[in-house]
């Protein structure tokens, strides 16, 4: 069981004069992913050996305020997972905080639902999903051009729409979206939905895509011969053409990078999205529909491509 670790590393700033001589690591929970992220992050900073940094690692369910140093002077707090992101958004420390392995939508939720005690320049996010944008991409280079992608979201999501819209235009993608208020129509506006697209995209909305449904989501695609991209490797390994993703070890790198990267006033960056990402795809699922997928490496050359080419 993990418990509240303090240990001394070495850490070089060279491109930044905030001085942080030390790093708070508050777990939403023991364990997984949680955990793991912690470690490479404290794996990464020991790489280094210029300045002495103090590194704590403390699970939610033992945290306390007293927990965190009297100093808040050149100190970092890292909230990891969304539990821990909401006990510091309704009452934030003195501290910068940086939010990772939080979905946007969540983020965006806490920031709003606690608008006049949060700034972004001092409670800042990187993302566990991808961009829109990204995601789309995978779908150019996956599907033969200009394709039609169709997304199911609950009536709970319909505030992304918006910023779906915009980048499935940008990407050059028709997108058909259905939303839906009860489980009762999810089988009919799905099927309506892949009657008129050439993939599906499934999104982070737990009402849509949860364990009692993904099951039916993939075999009703997959007998419509539609292929889906998920969130996962884990939906991958259950029925997805492919997925696109960041690992925990990919979001510890760039966290690292923006510690290192602090500017004088101790002001974080504005929220952002993974910057390293994977690619995984189903090779047997590619076969079945008929999908001549290019292998992960090479998905992950286009994919680069494309978003060069874009900006």
């Amino acid at each position: 069981m993990l418990k509240t670790i303090a240990f001394a590393i070495f850490l070089g700033f060279a491109s930044t004069s905030y001085a942080i001589d030390g790093v708070t690591i508050l777990l939403s929970e023991e364990g997984g992913a949680y955990s793991e992220f912690a470690i490479d992050l404290g794996n990464i900073l020991t790489q280094s050996n210029s300045n002495r940094l103090a590194i704590k690692i403390i699970a939610l369910n033992k945290f306390s305020p007293d927990d965190l140093p009297r100093n808040t002077n050149s100190q970092i707090l890292i909230a990891v997972g969304s539990s821990a992101m909401l006990a510091l958004a309704q009452k934030p420390p003195a501290m910068p905080v940086l939010n990772v392995l939080v979905p946007q939508s969540s983020y965006v939720k806490a920031v709003k639902q606690n608008s006049r005690l949060l700034d972004s320049r001092r409670f800042s996010a990187v993302f566990v999903d991808q961009s829109w944008a990204r995601q789309f991409g995978l779908i150019r280079v996956s599907l033969p051009a200009h394709p039609r992608v169709g997304i199911l979201l609950g009536k709970e999501s319909i505030d992304i729409i918006p910023g779906l819209q915009s980048a499935a235009k940008e990407s050059d993608i028709t997108l058909n979206i259905e939303t839906i208020s009860e489980d009762a129509e999810l089988l009919s506006a799905l099927r309506k939905l892949l009657s008129i697209s050439d993939a599906v995209l499934a999104v982070p909305d737990a009402r849509i895509y949860n364990r009692n449904n993904i099951s039916s989501i993939l075999l009703t695609s997959y007998r419509q011969q539609i292929p889906l991209f998920g969130f996962s490797a884990s939906y991958v390994k259950a029925g997805a053409l492919a997925a696109i993703y960041s690992l925990p070890n990919q979001i510890s790198q760039q966290v690292a990078e923006i510690i290192a990267n602090i500017p004088a006033s101790g002001n974080l960056p504005a929220p952002q999205f993974p910057k390293y990402f994977s690619i995984t795809i189903n090779p047997q699922v590619a076969r079945s529909l008929n999908i001549g997928i290019a292998p992960e490496p090479e998905l992950q050359y286009k994919l680069k491509h494309l978003t060069e080419h874009a900006q």
